[in-house]
């Protein structure tokens, strides 16, 4: 295992996605791919290892979003196409003011990302950020950063999402300590990445074109509680699935009650329940459409969409799989074993994991496993103390995030965003939600220990 080797390629083949992308503008799917191949070649993998990899990542991903993209695509549509996503704006609006939307949607973000994963929330809510882009005239750039970064905050750093979740467990922290403070680390975090979003807004303005404006009139337009349900719905059932998991089995175990929310839980299913809550609204304002569900109708149509966007996804985590294979895990390891800078040596791992494999995930869970053997050594032996040890963990894993994660390409298809505009605000925010939210451990620390 040539460590120089591996680390020259993973540098050529990050440089060589963005220039495909960025500058000859090619198709996302075969950029990704081109870039998978390149990586496996330099680092000595022979063309059926890296198809294997590649196959697998594909299939993973898919296996993960790909449903739930195509399913919410659909829901999306139905919600544009019956005045849903209006009336969802107009309300919001009444709350935020336009000046306000944006924030609205970061603070939307915010809580959504705790019961569900960010990247089949951002397909969940992208109909109402469009919505609301077009009706106040607010860049899209801004409305997709601020809901994307909202969720991408509390993902990062609340349990029960899977990688706080995990090095919870890894550390022993307490988890009501870790939801507490996550959630407040989380604040700062996702205001930086709503200003920020503000900022690049006015810098790269766009509308999004693909949405219909409502020709419903407003005497027609659906209700509130009827317009929210198909998004709200499926929140709320994800939401008590998660709580029904948790060791203190509130619901109790194996019974009835967790039986139910085990199956409406599940994402697939919460989305189907909530698809079919659009689609009735959908049939109360047009019942004489009776090709909607047909291949040429709306299912069909927005299907043709989803599937662009699945490739493109899935094609992001087959090149994160690929870049695994070079084992970056042991050299990373093998670097920072002996080194011992506090907090940073965590920080610094999971940013370094982040970078190269598009894990944040992967790369918190890593720098928990290696900061474990040194609690004694650096002061984190209290309560307090194991929970600013799980945040450090995980406020590494924010940056910086860029083409090989799949949540990346979620934002930038289902908002309509150019790739070029992606890599020049996307990489540049998870900085900065990454630096902020190792300051904020850094206070924590001071004031606690």
């Amino acid at each position: 295992m040539n460590t120089s080797l591996i680390i020259i390629s993973l540098a050529l083949s990050i440089g060589l996605l963005v220039f495909l992308t960025v500058k000859i503008k090619l198709h996302p799917f075969f950029a990704l791919t081109i870039c998978a191949f390149v990586y496996g070649i330099i680092t000595g993998l022979s063309v059926p290892e890296i198809v294997t990899a590649f196959s697998a990542g594909m299939g993973g991903t898919i296996a993960g979003i790909g449903v739930v993209i195509a399913i919410g695509t659909v829901m999306g549509s139905l919600l544009e196409k019956s005045g849903a996503a209006e009336t969802m704006a107009r309300t919001i609006l009444k709350i935020t003011g336009p000046k306000h939307a944006a924030l609205g949607l970061a603070a939307t973000g915010y809580f959504v990302s705790i019961p569900v994963f960010c990247d089949s929330a951002f397909v969940l809510l992208s109909p109402l950020a469009r919505r609301l882009s077009r009706d106040t005239k607010t860049s899209m750039t801004t409305m997709a950063i601020a809901l994307g970064m909202g969720l991408h905050a509390t993902h990062m750093l609340v349990p029960p999402t899977p990688g706080p979740l995990a090095v919870t467990g890894i550390l022993g922290a307490d988890l009501g300590l870790v939801i507490l403070l996550g959630m407040l680390v989380s604040i700062p975090v996702t205001l930086v990445g709503y200003y920020l979003g503000i900022v690049f807004g006015r810098k790269y303005y766009y509308l999004p074109e693909d949405i219909e404006e409502a020709v419903v009139e407003d005497s027609r337009l659906p209700g509130a509680v009827q317009s929210f349900l198909p998004i709200l719905l499926p929140i709320f059932l994800m939401l008590l699935h998660t709580i029904a998991s948790l060791d203190s089995a509130p619901f109790g175990n194996d019974n009835f009650i967790t039986a139910l929310l085990s199956a409406v839980g599940q994402p697939v299913t919460a989305l189907l329940i909530g698809l079919a809550c659009a689609f009735f609204t959908y049939k109360n304002l047009y019942p004489e459409d009776k090709k909607v569900w047909t291949f040429d109708g709306e299912f069909g149509e927005s299907l043709k969409t989803a599937g662009q966007i699945v490739l493109i996804v899935g094609a992001g985590g087959a090149f994160a799989t690929v870049l695994k294979t070079s084992h970056l895990e042991t050299i990373v390891q093998t670097y920072f074993s002996s080194i011992t800078l506090g907090i940073l040596v965590p920080f610094i791992i999971g940013a370094i994991f982040r970078t190269c494999i598009g894990s944040g995930t992967v790369g918190m869970i890593t720098a928990a496993s290696m900061l474990l053997p040194l609690l004694d050594v650096l002061g984190f032996t209290t309560p307090i103390g194991l929970v600013i040890a799980m945040l450090a963990c995980a406020a590494g894993g924010f940056m910086v995030f860029h083409g090989n994660d799949d949540f990346f390409w979620v934002i930038t298809s289902t908002s309509e965003m150019k790739p070029e505009i992606a890599y020049k605000t996307l990489p540049i925010i998870s900085v900065a939600q990454a630096l902020t939210a190792l300051v904020m451990v850094f206070i924590l620390q001071f004031i606690f220990i």
